[in-house]
């Protein structure tokens, strides 16, 4: 019982040493960010003068600046995302209505992160983005954004569920950028060798 515990706990300091928190911490600041924006551009009186398309474009601004912060983790390459971030760029322009342009933004914000930084196949990529994003949007439409400071918070709560993305479906750092075990850790994992009889 005590071997089959030890492993189980050297297992799990093993996990935690190769998660890298960067991307999770990273997507929460970025959300609260994007909120604290949104809020003080309503209160400076922007958002009246300029709805539907002052908000879209402060959408289009964060869907595009964490789309090259995806690049940067995911290692992929800047041309890829100019073709998404036009199409939403053009659906911004035109903006049938504001519902459909936010959820379009959804949509290539998912096809951004899914499909071209951490592609998987079709059926796991629509899955993670229907729990993440979906529920994300779902969340939005039932938080009646209708001020500045519900924006700003539902974005903000927007940014908290993303961080789930890096929890849940890529929690792990490639092999290259695993860190060496500290030394007391490797000391910990030899005396459970020498216990255990290997």
């Amino acid at each position: 019982m005590g071997a089959y515990a030890a492993e189980g706990s050297r297992k799990f300091r093993e996990d935690s040493m190769t998660t890298d928190h960067r991307p999770v911490r990273t997507t929460l600041i970025f959300g609260g960010l994007g909120g604290l924006v949104c809020c003080l551009a309503g209160w400076a009186g922007a958002w009246p003068l300029f709805w539907p398309w002052f908000p879209f474009g402060l959408v289009w601004c964060l869907i595009a600046f964490y789309a090259l912060v995806l690049l940067r983790w995911s290692g992929r390459s800047l041309p890829a995302v100019f073709f998404p971030l036009l199409v939403l760029a053009g659906v911004g322009a035109a903006m049938p209505t504001a519902g459909l342009a936010f959820g379009l933004a959804l949509a290539i914000f998912s096809w951004i992160r899914s499909g071209i930084c951490y592609p998987r196949s079709v059926v796991q990529s629509l899955v993670r983005e229907a729990i993440l994003c979906g529920g994300g949007g779902l969340c939005l439409m039932l938080w009646n954004l209708y001020t500045p400071v519900s924006w700003g918070l539902g974005i903000w709560f927007f940014g908290l569920l993303q961080a789930l993305f890096f929890v849940l479906f890529e929690p792990g750092r490639p092999p290259s950028e695993t860190p060496p075990l500290d030394p007391f850790d490797q000391a910990l994992r030899r005396i459970e060798e020498i216990l255990d009889g290997n």
